[in-house]
């Protein structure tokens, strides 16, 4: 385990599929979903990452696409967000959203996914209320699956080709997924807002504050 660390392909203008991955360790009844929210309770979608601002057109930041059936194309980042649920989509609640594959997983079969943060110039700054939490909504019969959340960890040497996983500790007291610059260390995870307009966060780490 090597948290913090950056995530090896992780980001827009990126066509890898080995970057954030989830697992079930019991057979799904129906094709997991991939969510974001204010915190966990699930319920609200008021902190900028949702409502935008002025650079960007006032919808969602942060953006995703499933990976799991093949690779996306570079430049994936969706101009707008699409209602309901897509392959590749900008996050809002249940109103926006990822369906993480098109064939529902078996027992220890896994979902691929690539995250996007897209930052504004006119971005709050300190951006401490900024984000929300990220939520897989499944269903099951039978047991209940145990969830594991990892991803493709660049300082353990995870390549594309050959991916190094590590796990992604959830829940409130668990580990943060941040935008960072590409020249981000494991001491200075910080991303700079553009100049002007909207920017592509050239990385993304996940750090355990």
């Amino acid at each position: 385990m090597s948290i913090p660390s950056a995530v090896t392909g992780a980001g827009n203008n990126s066509s890898a599929r080995n970057v954030f991955r989830i697992t079930f360790s019991q057979a799904l009844s129906a094709n997991p979903t991939l969510e974001a929210w204010d915190d966990s309770t699930f319920s609200t979608t008021n902190k900028e990452q949702f409502t935008g601002t002025a650079a960007n057109g006032y919808i969602p930041e942060l953006a995703a696409v499933a990976t799991t059936d093949s690779a996306p194309a570079s430049a994936w980042k969706p101009a707008s967000p699409t209602a309901g649920g897509a392959t590749i989509n900008r996050l809002l609640g249940s109103t926006d959203f990822v369906n993480l594959s098109t064939v529902v997983p078996g027992s220890g079969s896994s979902v691929l996914f690539n995250l996007d943060f897209e930052i504004p110039t006119d971005a709050t700054v300190p951006s401490i209320n900024t984000y929300g939490v990220l939520a897989c909504r499944f269903s099951f019969s039978g047991a209940t699956p145990s969830v594991t959340w990892q991803f493709n960890d660049n300082s353990a040497g995870g390549t594309e080709g050959a991916p190094s996983w590590t796990t992604i500790t959830p829940g409130a007291a668990g580990n943060y997924i941040r935008p960072a610059d590409s020249s981000a260390t494991p001491a200075n995870v910080v991303v700079t807002v553009p100049a002007s307009g909207v920017s592509d966060a050239g990385a993304i780490w996940v750090t355990s504050t």
